[in-house]
């Protein structure tokens, strides 16, 4: 957990590192030259009087869906062969309700619902899962019930 913390630290630097080098609305790529047809006619009123508008501190709100775009699919990749790992017959394995979620405290995790073959052959049901891709805490194990509470609600 420690180093998936560290990472997203970095990670989080180097993205705003990257978007204060970068101003917002302009590409990287080369754009073509505009015509005359597409340039519109400048009005002094609104660019020269008024400042730029300064950037402000990112909400919770904001800060959890950009976590979650921006780590939500890897995690969710990494959390099913995770989970499959756990299992007995693990090219079974039916997946259901995956999703991302993105905490304070437990970073970007995935929660979902498994639904397995036990020794025997049957399926077990399904069975609510939370992983951050390299550990997994199964229903019926461990302490799920907390788990689920701080990481995925």
């Amino acid at each position: 957990m420690k180093r998936i913390g560290i990472l997203l630290v970095v990670v989080v630097a180097l993205a705003w590192i990257g978007s204060k080098v970068v101003p917002r609305g302009e590409s990287t790529a080369a754009k073509a030259p505009a015509t005359v047809a597409e340039v519109p006619p400048k009005q002094a009123h609104e660019s020269e009087t008024q400042p730029p508008e300064p950037q402000r501190p990112m909400t919770a709100a904001e800060k959890k869906a950009q976590q979650q775009k921006w780590f939500g699919a890897e995690t969710i990749v990494a959390a099913e062969r995770a989970v499959r790992a756990e299992l007995k017959d693990p090219d079974a394995a039916q997946f259901r309700d995956v999703r991302a979620n993105y905490t304070e405290e437990f970073g970007v995790v995935a929660c979902g619902r498994v639904n397995a073959k036990n020794e025997f052959g049957g399926y077990t049901g399904f069975r609510r899962f939370v992983s951050s891709g390299k550990s997994v805490i199964l229903e019926g194990r461990d302490n799920f019930a907390d788990a689920w509470t701080g990481a995925c609600l």
